[in-house]
């Protein structure tokens, strides 16, 4: 892989397990995070006017999800077989949903309608991720029969995140969801990039 380029805003978001694969899979990526105004004046530039695009040997890929699976399949996470892969498709789209639901509040301008919708969204997202924490119990601390997949880096690349939109910690009673955090986390390649990477 030459000349890849990953453009983003200077934030985790929805390019934290993109640069997570990245970082996993040994890519040499220039890593290009954005301010908002910029975002915004590049806008009619961009496939959809929005980020993350991922450039990469000569093609221009966007949709988060769709760009970490073409590199989950790059990087053999994506299972043994198709029922796997399935299985992959199922975790991290459920993972994606706690975005959507902490998005129902985050942007409320209304003080007393985000204090209301707040408390259902935490609620949600805590239902979410018990479930999850279930489906790792029945899968040897892993979202598909103990391998290491890319729904696994995408809960660890995501969970600083939750954590900070919530403001408490979601993980602090989901003991596997942390254990397989800290094990992704603990990965050479992610441990360096994490090591490295801007605060927020």
């Amino acid at each position: 892989m030459s000349a890849t380029k990953l453009t983003y805003l200077a934030l985790p978001g929805l390019a934290e397990g993109i640069r997570y694969l990245l970082h996993y899979g040994g890519v040499q990526f220039e890593d290009e995070r954005l301010t908002r105004e910029e975002v915004a004046a590049m806008k009619e530039k961009l496939p959809l006017g929005q980020v993350p695009v991922l450039q990469i040997e000569g093609k221009t890929l966007f949709q988060s999800q769709a760009i970490c699976r073409f590199l989950a399949k790059r990087f053999d996470l994506t299972g043994k077989d198709e029922w796997d892969s399935v299985q992959c498709d199922i975790a991290a789209d459920t993972i994606y949903e706690i975005r959507n639901a902490y998005l129902t509040f985050f942007h409320e301008k209304n003080e007393a309608a985000q204090k209301e919708k707040r408390v259902a969204a935490v609620k949600k997202i805590d239902f979410i991720l018990g479930k999850l924490e279930g489906h790792l119990a029945k899968n040897d601390g892993h979202f598909v029969k103990g391998q290491l997949t890319w729904p696994d880096f995408m809960i660890a690349a995501f969970s600083e995140h939750i954590n900070s939109r919530t403001g408490r910690d979601m993980f602090a009673a989901k003991p596997l969801l942390s254990a397989l955090r800290d094990e992704i986390n603990a990965l050479p390649a992610i441990k360096a990039y994490i090591e490295k990477r801007p605060k927020y």
